[in-house]
């Protein structure tokens, strides 16, 4: 679609090229950076206004708030008059020749309203914000989000409003470098859901988008703050309620030092972390980090680097191995606090030495020490077998680690049930969903007899609680921006659990989120993947669905009258699981190919033509981070996003 705000390929190339140059014959010289206020002057509403011409050629103005000039990454200064230090430059962004060889990212592809560079968009004139989606209307000049483009926010709510911070505190980071990527993703999300309204009056909930990763980044929140209550009203009206932030560190908002979560300002945001921790834990030297009813415990996002070989293989696909699955219980990472390989033969706790005890609370050396030696159990550091292991064994181990793990979530995407040993810490959208439903959770003082709560399950009840996780699992993924792991259309994702559970804490304040479902019919659909009689009965019939959409699937079997079983998966060190992986790129020969999916597939256990990778206009994009997410992978206009969520 072509805007009035676009320009010519052409003269985006000029003016990267100017930038760039401005950027080398800058003085030389330490940048002077004016600090933001600690203690926030009284909110007086900003006059739009306009830039410099300088400004205009070479950085992005923010018009609304009367002019702000935001400088890319290379310049700073008030009207980027300096050139970026070299410390700053190896901070946020890369080298000249590997960006020349390989671009970071920016949020949104800019939203084909500004050049990106070094992982930073620089916005045609009139056009502001992280990713160019913001403008002035020429006739209210009230800001609109992607002008000209037909957007218009959901229906459902909750709506929210994202603040424009400086983008040295939000979206200058490197993401190619973050070991965690739901940040940037989920905000990339909100615009390709039609979640994002730039009416703060209307919004139900505002987004700090502050990078928050470390100990130190939480005096980065603070200076947020500061900025945001000098130039918007809204956190002062609701008291700093309705305001969320995402950390994804280990020990999320225990991770910052007291004197942040002790700050009154910042006390009553709502923390988008990983970590679940509800008490202080000094054996392991945790502090108290989640508040029930406050806070959510999000899901880690297992799109780009986490895992990121492990759930395309998802035994959940209707096109995965179809044999039972025989092993017992697997855990498969790291035991010892002191990253040694864990003997046998030693004496507790099985390690070279007793350095860190509290690592995952001790749980993994427990489960180690117990159990290791126990048949059909498989408790080791490194397996080679992991792949194949994780789609045939009926129970995994989902502890802590150095803080909050990931396994909880990828074990349970891949169809192995979780075992949970993690005292006093809630799981992902726990207690907002009963973790009961599809797990096990035992104490630490029972770990010995681990066994035994295993044994108790019956077939029938095993069965049930598979089932319950084939919705439990989709909640848990965030596949609208990642892509479909097993074939699902994204609709009850992780992204809008998220906004399920913010759009009860708004409605609902003070009520228990483990009564949720009770009092609110909308919740409850959600919950139970649109099923009325639960989270199993969902299973099973998507389990028969799936069945009769396909009746047949590929086998490594010689003999067509025998069916596959795991020695031919497992064969040769998982060589065998690879042919299996390589017999699902393309249709069999004279089979019809594969009709599109709602959701681009993710899944190696899909054929090519309907993965994320080989459709639509992201096709040749050389990053992973999909401008709206995945749901968006045939749309460059974000206005044109399909919502099935609606």
């Amino acid at each position: 679609m072509n805007h009035p705000v676009h320009r010519l390929a052409a003269a985006w190339q000029l003016r990267l090229v100017s930038i760039l140059l401005v950027a080398l014959v800058a003085s030389k010289g330490k940048v002077d950076e004016e600090a933001l206020e600690q203690q926030a002057p009284a909110y007086t509403a900003p006059t739009p206004g306009v830039c410099s011409e300088r400004c205009y050629d070479i950085a992005t103005c923010n018009e609304e708030l009367g002019g702000r000039c935001d400088c890319p990454k290379t310049l700073s200064g008030s009207e980027c008059h300096q050139k970026a230090t070299k410390e700053s430059l190896q901070t946020y962004g890369q080298s000249t020749v590997k960006e020349a060889k390989d671009p970071l990212p920016c949020l949104n592809d800019c939203n084909g309203r500004g050049t990106c560079v070094y992982g930073a968009c620089v916005c045609t004139r009139g056009n502001f914000t992280s990713d160019c989606s913001v403008s002035l209307g020429p006739d209210t000049q009230q800001p609109v989000v992607l002008a000209g483009s037909g957007y218009e926010a959901r229906r459902k709510r909750p709506l929210i409003y994202v603040y424009d911070i400086p983008h040295k505190l939000s979206s200058w980071h490197n993401v190619m470098r973050a070991d965690r990527g739901l940040a940037w993703v989920f905000w990339q999300r909100l615009l390709g859901a039609g979640v994002l309204t730039t009416n703060g009056d209307e919004a139900d909930w505002f987004y700090i988008p502050v990078k928050l990763r470390s100990t130190s980044d939480g005096y980065s929140l603070k200076d947020a703050v500061s900025y945001i209550r000098s130039h918007w009203p809204w956190f002062e009206r609701y008291g700093g309620n309705r305001h969320f932030v995402l950390h994804s560190g280990d020990t999320g908002r225990g991770e910052v030092t007291g004197a942040i979560r002790e700050d009154a300002t910042l006390a009553n945001i709502t923390w988008l972390h990983h970590w679940g921790l509800t008490e202080d834990y000094p054996s392991s030297g945790w502090r108290k980090a989640h508040r029930v009813g406050k806070d959510v415990v999000v899901p880690i996002y297992l799109g780009v680097r986490k895992s990121a070989g492990l759930l395309p293989l998802s035994g959940l696909h209707p096109l995965a191995p179809r044999i039972p699955r025989n092993g017992t219980f697997l855990f498969s990472g790291r035991i010892c606090g002191d990253h040694s390989l864990p003997d046998p033969e030693k004496p507790w706790p099985h390690c070279a030495t007793r350095r860190s005890p509290g690592y995952s609370q001790g749980a993994r050396q427990l489960v180690h020490f117990h159990h290791s030696q126990r048949p059909g159990y498989k408790v080791m550091v490194k397996n080679k077998e992991y792949q194949v292991d994780l789609i045939n064994y009926k129970w995994c181990l989902a502890p802590s680690g150095g803080g909050h793990g990931h396994r909880q979530v990828l074990v349970a995407a891949m169809g192995c049930l979780p075992v949970v040993v993690s005292d006093l810490v809630m799981q992902p959208f726990e207690p907002e969903m009963d973790w009961s439903a599809f797990s096990l959770r035992v104490e630490q003082k029972d770990v010995p007899t681990l066994h035994e709560a295993i044994e108790a399950v019956d077939e029938h009840k095993y069965e049930e609680m598979q089932d319950a996780l084939r919705c439990a699992a989709q909640h848990m993924i965030f596949s609208t921006m990642s892509g479909a792991f097993m074939q699902e259309d994204g609709k009850w994702d992780a992204f809008g659990f998220v906004l399920e559970i913010l759009r009860m804490q708004q409605g609902h304040p003070g009520l228990h989120p483990s009564k949720y479902a009770e009092v609110d019919e909308q919740y409850r659909d959600f919950l139970n993947c649109g099923d009325p009689d639960g989270m199993a009965s969902y299973g099973r019939k998507l389990r028969e669905t799936q069945l009769a959409k396909y009746p047949t699937a590929p086998s490594l079997s010689k003999d067509p009258e025998k069916p596959m079983d795991w020695s031919d998966v497992y064969r040769k060190a998982t060589a065998g699981f690879k042919k299996l992986v390589d017999a699902h790129r393309l249709p069999a020969e004279g089979s019809e190919p594969e009709p599109p999916l709602p959701l681009c597939s993710m899944s190696l256990w899909d054929p090519e033509q309907v993965r994320c990778s080989k459709v639509g206009h992201r096709e040749r994009v050389h990053h992973s981070y999909i401008p709206g997410g995945a749901a968006c992978v045939m749309h460059k206009n974000l206005a044109e996003c399909p919502r099935l969520w609606e």
